[in-house]
C-alpha cells in the first residue's frame, strides 16, 4: 500500500511521483495493477492547478477500479464551503468563508473552474478510512471522533454537511478537519484506534518541516512518532518540498 501526502495544486509533481513509483506510466496512466494507493487529501489551494489535481485524482480513481483513493482534506472542505456559502459570516470574527478560504491559499481559479460535478465528487470523500492495519486520516487530531464511531458514520455525518447542511454545520465540519498536532498524547492514538480500528496511525495536514524546523527542500521520507504509532505524509510541496510517496506495509516500518 502506498500513501501521498497533501498535494496543494501540484498536479505534474503529483504524476511524477506516481510515476517514479510504477503506480501511472509518463502520460498519468493507472499502471500500478494490484496495488493501493492513498492520497490523504488536500488536492487543492496554494498551487499552480487544485481543479486539474482533482481531475487526475478522480480519473485514476475510476482507472484504477478504486485502487487508488482519495480522504477529504480541509482545503476541500473550505473549497467546497466557499462554493455554498461564500460571503456567509464564519464563527472567526469579521470573516466570511470567502475571506478564511483566500487566508488559507484559496486560488481563484480553482473556485472559478470548480464544477458541480467536482463538488459532488468532494463531498462523497470520508475524511478517514481503514485499510489493514492502518488507520489513515488527513488531519493529525482525534476531532473525527466528534462526527461518528465508525469510520462509515463518519464518511456520512461529513457528506451530508457538505451536501445539505447550513453554514453553521459547514463551519462545524471546518473546525474539526482543520484541527492539528494532537497525536502526541497517547491517549488519543488509543482512542482513535480504539474506535476506528488498525494498530497504527498515517496522515498528512500538518507540515513535516514545521514540525522539524527544518527548509522544506531537506524533507525527503515521513515522520514517525509516537512510539512508531503514527506517520506522518505531508511533505509541503506547496513550499517547495521535492514530494515523496511513502510504503506502508503491515508489520514494517514506511519506505520513502
Amino acid at each position: 500500500m502506498f500513501v501521498v501526502g497533501d498535494v496543494h495544486g501540484h498536479r505534474d509533481v503529483l504524476v511524477e511521483l506516481l510515476c517514479g513509483e510504477g503506480l501511472v506510466d509518463g502520460s498519468g496512466r493507472w499502471t500500478g495493477r494490484d496495488a493501493r494507493v492513498w492520497l490523504v487529501g488536500d488536492l487543492v489551494d496554494r498551487g499552480p492547478d487544485g481543479i486539474g489535481a482533482i481531475g487526475f485524482v478522480r480519473g485514476l480513481e475510476d482507472e484504477s477500479g478504486g485502487a487508488a483513493r482519495c480522504l477529504l482534506g480541509n482545503h476541500e472542505a473550505l473549497l467546497v464551503a466557499v462554493h455554498r456559502f461564500s460571503a456567509d459570516e464564519t464563527t472567526v470574527p469579521g470573516l466570511t468563508f470567502h475571506d478564511l478560504w483566500k487566508l488559507n491559499g484559496g486560488v481563484d481559479r480553482d473556485l472559478r473552474e470548480l464544477t458541480d460535478e467536482d463538488v459532488a465528487w468532494l463531498a462523497r470523500r470520508p475524511p478517514l478510512a481503514r485499510d489493514g492495519d492502518w488507520l489513515i486520516l488527513h488531519a493529525d487530531t482525534p476531532a473525527y471522533l466528534e462526527l461518528g464511531g465508525t469510520v462509515d458514520r463518519v464518511a456520512d455525518a461529513t457528506g451530508a454537511a457538505l451536501t445539505h447542511g447550513s453554514a453553521d454545520d459547514v463551519d462545524r465540519l471546518l473546525e474539526i478537519v482543520s484541527d492539528r498536532m494532537r497525536l502526541d498524547d497517547p491517549a488519543a492514538v488509543d482512542a482513535l484506534l480504539g474506535a476506528y480500528g488498525g494498530s497504527r496511525i498515517v496522515h498528512g495536514h500538518t507540515p513535516i518541516a514545521a514540525v522539524r524546523g527544518v527548509e522544506p527542500r531537506v524533507v525527503t521520507g515521513p515522520l514517525v512518532y509516537a512510539g512508531g504509532r503514527v506517520t506522518n505524509v505531508d511533505h509541503c510541496l506547496f513550499a517547495g518540498g521535492p514530494g515523496f510517496v511513502t510504503r506502508l506495509g503491515n508489520g514494517s516500518p514506511p519506505e520513502a
